[in-house]
């Protein structure tokens, strides 16, 4: 399969050559052909930009020696963050993805996408240098979108406030405290573009490549020519196995067949009545292009996930990582924001005349013209379009309304009674 290619910033993933760009592929020759017309900058300068493969197999870190460095020490151990305390971040945050895509209501899919970016990201960033709860947010937008089930920012950040007060009522000592609900205030604002541009970020780090390959279907695949789907234990244990390991980072580190071969493997030994999977004339899973040695690890790391003993704490982890953060690039600066309190208006013309809250200074005085030119607007606005017979009607009403007003102008007799009795009339002042 032909691979595409595009070029990207700070794109740090090593060329991939196609088998098709050798020869006289006339693709090939064209991308060479524009690639050697981009000229460098006129320093001298060598061009930042590399070619990569848009495919989700870019993203499976143990091709080449710098990727297998990358999952041996990710950057947040740099920056002095222990490896347990590392993965306690990563299984949190996949955590709060899962329970979050539940909330609103996003299928499997949207959360399992979700998780995978969020493992991703963090093995080109570090956890003490970006926000973790911010790039949980911003991979749950993220993922809704790329599984076209959008939802909107306040929504993901409604849940998340959620999410984060029931896991601290957890562990707090009041087991019964209320709820609070999260205030649309300016510090709301703030937030709610901090995720926006965390989300920005997630797909320039990521290249923009976020496609996600699932490895859900093929158990049901698997089964069927296995001959296993009328055990519905065992496909209901598999497709549990594959959930649980969207906390890890398996999905970075082997293909889909291989974790799906793994999780039905490690699902015909646990079930309450075993299943004895074909070894002759090959092991099974040979079928699939998967081997003995990747199916152990993926059952090796699914097994370490379940001796955890204890839940990692939001509360502990991020006092521990803001510590670090503030010891190794020092406190942010934060900018103060100034609290809403919403006064109430006087009652009286009097008082409200005195109360500071009204008075209007020379700056925010609204200008005649601009007044004039706020109704011009305004009457604009209103005007719509009309049939001919109401333009008729109020042709005719506007012609009724002048002709009156014109005979108002007009001068006209005026009845008086004099004092003998008689009648008489003035016009103009004059008598008759």
């Amino acid at each position: 399969m032909a691979e595409n290619a595009v070029s990207t910033p700070n794109s740090q993933m090593e060329v991939v050559e196609s088998p098709n760009a050798r020869g006289s592929d006339p693709d090939a020759t064209g991308l060479k052909t524009l690639m050697d017309k981009i000229k460098p900058s006129s320093f001298k300068l060598q061009r930042t930009y590399s070619t990569i493969d848009i495919s989700a197999d870019k993203w499976l870190l143990i091709n080449d020696p710098s990727s297998i460095a990358k999952l041996e020490n990710p950057p947040s151990l740099a920056d002095g963050i222990c490896r347990e305390i590392e993965m306690d971040l990563r299984y949190l945050g996949c955590e709060l993805i899962q329970s979050g895509a539940i909330l609103l209501k996003l299928p499997q899919t949207a959360a399992a996408t979700g998780q995978i970016l969020f493992q991703r990201y963090y093995y080109q960033k570090s956890f003490v240098r970006h926000n973790f709860e911010h790039t949980v947010m911003a991979c749950l937008l993220l993922a809704s979108k790329i599984e076209e089930e959008p939802r909107r920012p306040r929504d993901v950040i409604n849940v998340y406030n959620r999410l984060k007060q029931l896991h601290n009522r957890r562990y707090s000592s009041n087991a019964n405290k209320k709820l609070e609900h999260l205030v649309l205030d300016q510090n709301y604002v703030v937030l709610k573009n901090l995720v926006i541009k965390t989300e920005r970020r997630i797909l320039n780090v990521l290249g923009f490549v976020v496609h996600v390959h699932h490895p859900h279907k093929l158990i049901y695949v698997y089964l069927n020519s296995l001959n296993l789907l009328q055990s519905k234990d065992i496909l209901q244990k598999a497709w549990s196995y594959m959930n649980d390991g969207l906390r890890t980072d398996i999905f970075l580190r082997y293909k889909p067949e291989t974790i799906a071969c793994a999780c039905i493997h490690l699902a015909a030994r646990t079930i309450e009545n075993p299943v004895v999977l074909p070894k002759t004339p090959f092991p099974w899973f040979e079928l699939f292009d998967a081997s003995d040695r990747d199916i152990m690890a993926i059952c090796q790391i699914l097994l370490q996930l379940y001796n955890k003993t204890e839940v990692p704490r939001l509360s502990r982890l991020s006092a521990h990582v803001e510590k670090l953060h503030n010891k190794v690039y020092g406190k942010d600066k934060v900018v103060p924001v100034k609290e809403t309190v919403n006064a109430e208006p006087p009652k009286d013309k009097k008082d409200r005349k005195k109360s500071p809250t009204v008075e209007i200074t020379e700056d925010k005085r609204r200008s005649p013209s601009a007044t004039k030119k706020r109704s011009r607007s305004r009457d604009r606005s209103r005007r719509r379009r009309s049939s001919p017979e109401e333009d008729r009607r109020r042709r005719r009403s506007k012609e009724r309304r002048d002709r009156h007003y014109r005979s108002e102008k007009s001068p006209k007799s005026k009845k008086s009674k004099y004092a003998d009795g008689t009648l008489g009339s003035i016009v103009n002042g004059n008598r008759r």
